[in-house]
């Protein structure tokens, strides 16, 4: 079998990286106009911010928007390190079920699940480090555009 390209595959790794990434960031965005309830209580007991249910359609299209921007890589140093803020935010704020995974501490009931958060917080890492080298994004299309 002949060798690919490292390039391609450089572009490919990333691109599916992105777009994953910012797929994983707008379901939660969508989440806020359909179940709005949800985040008022995950706002509460994770952040310990009362956020108004009035407020959550805000917060909701403000996710969405970034989102999409991950998505097709559109103002990347931007977009991808507020992705990264944002669910770092995320991953902090539940420091309780990451230390505790299984409840055997807390008496809780287990909930290892929030683990799945961290490898997330490091695919978020990686893609704002490699933002340069992410190549078939709205952004380096313009770039291309733009040069003679």
């Amino acid at each position: 079998m002949a060798e690919r390209d490292p390039g391609v595959a450089e572009r490919w790794a990333l691109a599916l990286l992105r777009v994953s990434l910012g797929a994983f960031l707008l379901l939660w965005g969508l989440e806020k106009f359909a179940a709005p309830e949800v985040t008022v209580r995950i706002w509460d007991k994770f952040y310990g911010v009362g956020l108004g249910r009035g407020l959550v359609p805000l917060v909701g299209a403000l996710e969405t928007a970034l989102a999409l921007a991950i998505v097709v890589g559109l103002w990347r140093r931007l977009s991808y390190g507020l992705g990264f803020v944002v669910h770092a935010v995320s991953v902090l704020s539940s420091w309780r079920q990451l230390v505790g995974p299984w409840g055997l501490r807390s008496g809780g009931a287990p909930n290892h699940l929030f683990l799945a958060g961290v490898p997330v917080l490091a695919g978020f890492a990686a893609l704002y480090l490699l933002r340069a080298r992410d190549r078939w994004t709205l952004d380096a299309w313009r770039a291309r555009r733009s040069t003679p």
